[in-house]
């Protein structure tokens, strides 16, 4: 790795964990912009770029030696003089190109790649508007998916790198995002179980930006049905794509980058394609209506605050728990008075608003028998013919009785038990022949019994129940 193996870049992470780490990422953000202005950025006006930033600096700089002690950064210092030592320390550090003399004399100031990168995936993290992350996400998913049964798509020729790949860092992404709001979340719960007065509560309803964000981003998910449309749409994709050429070319395309057994290389696609069917068919709806019952707790808890802090302070919960111990130490009679006047003090009565668009009548809407979200499916009859030809003949069950019974005949050998281990469950395919042989245990066709014992067997594919296979009559 380069960070840790090249001696340019052992010095790479140090401007972010100095003492005026601050003003050096403000620095490097303002060249980064900068060169995105010109064509080549050249030291001069690198350096004019930063003196101009050094006149306006808010900050109080720290006294600290840079580019290894041979320079200093301070507020005693001059604009041109810090400027000029920052200039050397990104060098020093590798933030900087080495020095390169430019078509007119003065030495070039790129901005390394790695620092670019680095400093975009800083922003992306802590600094960006996550107003349309979800959703991009989903649409990223969908058209890369969908380029993948397009066989003149240039992502088709390389389908592992261009297309299984994207699509898995697109869903850890998608991950990422439901975190962030159910984090979103409780963060606007602790805020509002902070606050004490109406005032600050109705403002915080009104003005909070966290809270308009995290909304706004969610309810664009949840209406007009157009993202369960893309879901549903990549739950199909994620099927279907296991029936053309290009699955066979993405297990191949792994085979040659990795060097690996066919076996290795199937198992490695497989895996990745299981992990986001997973996610889509699964983990997305739980993780959603997670944040449903989440939201609704927190207009339950929004309500319940305004009535504690309208009620001007009173402790209901000391009041409560004293009616309470008094009714405990009562007698029979006493307790049943108590309890009766306690029913004629409280008078709950339920009031619904009826509002304009309650009682509106619902217009007729024109059918739409095109759906935009959802598209027709992309093969031809003669495609579908081939691909349920291919299924039937081409690929016979690799997992059926012969094939169970072949796989254990050779796997006793001699023997007439076999009690599956660590060392006979390796793969994914032996997972599956074991299973076989639960299945068709009492099948006349199946030359095998099977019989479970206690406990389970935990291997690195898989956790079943301990079981003995044996020949029948044995």
């Amino acid at each position: 790795m380069l960070l840790f193996d090249d001696e340019r870049y052992s010095h790479f992470l140090n401007p972010l964990s100095s003492r005026n780490r601050k003003v050096y990422y403000e620095c490097i953000q303002s060249l980064i912009e900068k060169s995105r202005n010109v064509p080549l950025l050249y030291e001069t006006d690198a350096r004019d770029t930063l003196i101009l930033y050094f006149r306006n600096c808010n900050y109080a700089l720290v006294e600290e030696d840079v580019d290894g002690g041979n320079d200093r950064l301070g507020n005693n210092q001059s604009e041109t003089d810090n400027a000029s030592a920052v200039l050397r320390y990104f060098r020093y550090c590798g933030w900087l190109s080495e020095r390169e003399l430019g078509r007119n004399g003065d030495n070039i100031a790129t901005v390394d790649p790695y620092c670019r990168k680095l400093i975009d995936a800083i922003e992306r993290i802590f600094n960006r508007d996550n107003s349309a992350a979800l959703s991009n996400q989903i649409f990223m998913i969908y058209d890369i998916l969908h380029s993948a049964f397009n066989e003149d798509h240039a992502r088709t020729h390389r389908p592992y790198s261009n297309i299984l790949e994207p699509v898995s860092d697109a869903v850890g992404e998608l991950k990422n995002e439901l975190l962030t709001l159910k984090d979103s979340i409780r963060t606007i719960m602790r805020v509002v179980i902070s606050l004490s007065e109406t005032n600050d509560l109705g403002q915080f309803m009104l003005k909070d930006t966290m809270m308009q964000k995290f909304f706004s981003d969610y309810f664009f998910i949840k209406k007009d049905g157009m993202i369960p449309g893309y879901i549903g749409e990549i739950e199909k994709m994620l099927v279907d794509i296991l029936n053309t050429r290009v699955y066979e070319r993405m297990i191949k395309e792994f085979q040659e980058m990795r060097g690996c057994e066919y076996n290795e290389a199937y198992e490695r696609v497989n895996g990745l394609l299981d992990e986001i069917r997973s996610f889509i068919s699964y983990d997305y709806e739980k993780d959603m209506d997670y944040i449903d019952h989440r939201i609704n707790t927190y207009y339950q808890l929004y309500s319940s605050r305004i009535l504690m802090v309208l009620s001007n302070g009173v402790n209901l919960q000391s009041y409560l728990n004293d009616i309470l111990m008094f009714l405990k130490q009562a007698d029979e009679e006493t307790r049943n008075f108590v309890l009766e006047k306690l029913g004629e003090s409280f008078e709950l009565q339920s009031y619904k608003y009826v509002g304009r668009k309650s009682i509106e009548r619902r217009r007729k809407r024109k059918e739409n028998r095109q759906s935009a979200a959802v598209t027709s499916s992309i093969l031809t009859m003669e495609e579908k013919a081939e691909l349920t030809r291919q299924l039937l003949y081409e690929y016979p069950d690799r997992f059926g009785i012969e094939q169970a019974a072949a796989y254990f005949d050779a796997l006793l050998g001699d023997k007439d038990i076999l009690e599956p281990d660590e060392s006979v469950i390796r793969t994914r395919d032996d997972v599956m022949m074991i299973v076989s042989a639960i299945i068709y245990s009492d099948s006349d066709g199946f030359p095998f019994t099977t019989a479970f014992k206690e406990g389970y067997v935990d291997t690195p594919l898989s956790r079943i129940s301990r079981t003995i296979i044996k020949r029948r009559g044995k």
